[in-house]
């Protein structure tokens, strides 16, 4: 306990220096006030390396963020409509593709992660579409999928479907014809909400012809 030199009160240690800067900044002896000064210094040193710290364990962070979820880059693709990676979104919504009696599984490893733009996860069984760029045309979709898809034409697993040979192609969003090659998908940001049918539900289905 120190007893203050101004008023004469009884000051703890610790907190001397801090009240002769509270009470008695007018009335200091230069060596009061450089003793005041010098704490404040060290304290504002303090405080700035703590900002410090915590810049660069934000900036580890984000870098680290950016590595995990967005190390696939973007595939090219032939897509009328390209998206844009500079105008990011984050939307979900829901895809059936079949041809034939042949249900495509999203889940398979194949078709995990392969594009920035649009993309499926492994932790929820590809049961969702995820679109993080604006832009994102049903045909650019399925392209970073190796598929090929327009309004007549169908080409997965090797296979061509199309419509000028007498096979069927029907492409619907929500139960109506779309133009892949120019509809943008439309999503929600909530995934459960997309599990519950909101956002864009995309249907593809293809059919040999007799």
């Amino acid at each position: 306990m120190t007893t203050c030199p101004y008023c004469g009160e009884p000051v703890s240690d610790d907190a001397y220096d801090a009240h002769l800067e509270r009470a008695h900044a007018e009335e200091l002896t230069p060596l009061d006030r450089r003793r005041v000064g010098a704490t404040a210094d060290e304290s504002s040193h303090r405080e700035r390396a703590v900002y410090v710290g915590a810049g660069l364990l934000l900036a580890v962070f984000v870098v680290g963020y950016a590595a995990i979820f967005f190390s696939g880059g973007s595939i090219d693709t032939s897509a009328v409509v390209e998206p844009d990676p500079s105008a990011p979104i984050h939307e979900h919504g829901t895809i059936t593709v079949q041809y034939d009696d042949t249900v495509v599984a999203f889940d398979d490893p194949e078709h995990i992660e392969r594009d920035d733009c649009f993309h499926f996860h492994g932790h929820d069984d590809a049961a969702i579409w995820h679109a993080h760029c604006s832009d994102v045309t049903l045909e650019y979709a399925l392209e970073t999928l190796g598929m090929d898809l327009t309004a007549e034409q169908f080409t997965v697993d090797g296979q061509t479907f199309d419509e000028a040979d007498g096979d069927t192609v029907s492409v619907t969003v929500d139960g109506e014809d779309v133009d892949p090659q120019t509809y943008v998908l439309e999503g929600v940001e909530s995934v459960d909400d997309a599990a519950n049918g909101d956002g864009d539900h995309v249907e593809v289905v293809a059919t040999s012809g007799e």
